[in-house]
């Protein structure tokens, strides 16, 4: 099943639009929807239905915001047969509805902006453990010669899709180091995109063709307590999985806490 994986999630992008089903899937390609599941999540790190209800998600934003639909033809047009489900997940992968997403655009960007101004803001979202169950570690961000960075978003995950809280993240604008520190200790996904510096709003919150990396490999802690990890940012891959948490919800929240 490995070498099918690109036209698997290829088909699933194309599949968007429709109330397709995992089981659709899977019997698409042959295969059973246990054999399928548990073979999928093996080799890409994230579920089969995690990855379509994302790409859904997704393809709905650009929906409200590029092409500024209603926030019902939105969630149709996603392929959602009820409104209630499309807001519910919508609001749980996003940390916005539909409605406020689409009417936060302008002030969560004037945040991004005067992010711009500061060396880097701390994203987290634990509940703070005993520091004997804590770790660090230091990441750096790698760019393309003659990239232009405006805000890069680094973070540790719960799975190789960000479409929920980093569980300890970073927003850095004039670095390209972080010190990560109170690392609850567990396993994570350790992702990063980049968004160019840009005067267009629009390119904040659909992030469909920014840079992103990630450390290939489950990083584990206290195991790797200390260790230094690079991430080398590229241009997005049609296999990438989409990019779906509001990076600027998450940074607004940080900075509205650390001012209270």
């Amino acid at each position: 099943m490995k070498e099918r994986i690109p036209d698997i999630l290829a088909y699933m992008q194309a599949s968007v639009t429709q109330d397709i089903t995992v089981e659709q899937v899977a019997n698409h390609f042959g295969y059973s929807k246990y054999h399928f599941s548990r073979e999928f999540k093996r080799l890409t790190g994230f579920s089969a239905a995690d990855y379509l209800s994302s790409l859904k998600v997704e393809f709905a934003k650009q929906a409200l915001l590029r092409h500024e639909h209603s926030v019902t033809h939105s969630g149709y047009d996603a392929g959602y047969s009820s409104i209630g489900t499309f807001s519910t997940t919508f609001t749980r992968k996003t940390g916005l509805s539909p409605r406020e997403y689409k009417q936060q655009v302008e002030a969560l960007y004037s945040v991004a902006k005067k992010c711009e101004e500061t060396d880097a803001t701390v994203i987290g979202h634990h509940e703070a453990p005993l520091a004997s169950e804590t770790s660090r570690c230091l990441v750096s961000v790698h760019y393309p010669e003659g990239y232009q960075a405006g805000v890069t978003f680094v973070g540790l995950f719960h799975s190789p899709i960000p479409n929920h809280r980093p569980v300890v993240g970073v927003a850095l604008t004039k670095k390209h180091t972080h010190l990560f520190e109170h690392i609850p200790n567990g396993t994570y996904y350790l992702l990063a995109c980049s968004i160019e510096k840009t005067f267009n709003p629009m390119r904040y919150f659909v992030l469909d063709d920014c840079l992103r990396g990630r450390v290939q490999h489950q990083v584990r802690f206290p195991q790797d307590h200390n260790q230094a990890f690079t991430i080398t940012l590229r241009e997005a891959l049609p296999e990438d999985p989409p990019i779906v948490v509001n990076v600027l919800k998450l940074l607004a929240d940080s900075l509205k806490n650390r001012n209270a």
